[in-house]
């Protein structure tokens, strides 16, 4: 009683963006930045595909850097905490070089 069809809801609904576009990247592009859908592509965690080994050393650099970064704020300001998070991304760097290095060519071929 009262309800709408699923029919004409459906109809009422604005259409869906095409398959190939992202939902920001055609807005980056329209702005004039070209470059952010890509940017925002592969910085994204969720997105289920198998990383390149040089994703995984560009990480593996990425957390050794932060490592660095996390000691000198220690270091600078005196505060134990900073070192817990600078040895645990030091952690992840080895982690993230080893498997670099472990793995083959390039994952996403095979």
């Amino acid at each position: 009683m009262g309800r709408r069809s699923r029919a004409r809801e459906r109809a009422d609904r604005p259409a869906p963006p095409e398959r190939g576009q992202a939902a920001g990247q055609g807005q980056a592009e329209a702005a004039g930045r070209p470059g952010r859908g890509r940017w925002a592509a592969a910085l994204n965690p969720f997105s289920f595909q198998r990383p390149s080994r040089s994703r995984v050393g560009y990480a593996a650099i990425a957390f050794g850097l932060l490592a660095v970064v996390s000691a000198v704020l220690a270091w600078l300001t005196g505060t134990p905490a900073w070192f817990n998070s600078a040895v645990l991304l030091a952690i992840l760097a080895v982690a993230w070089g080893a498997r670099a290095a472990l793995m083959g060519g390039d994952a996403r071929e095979r």
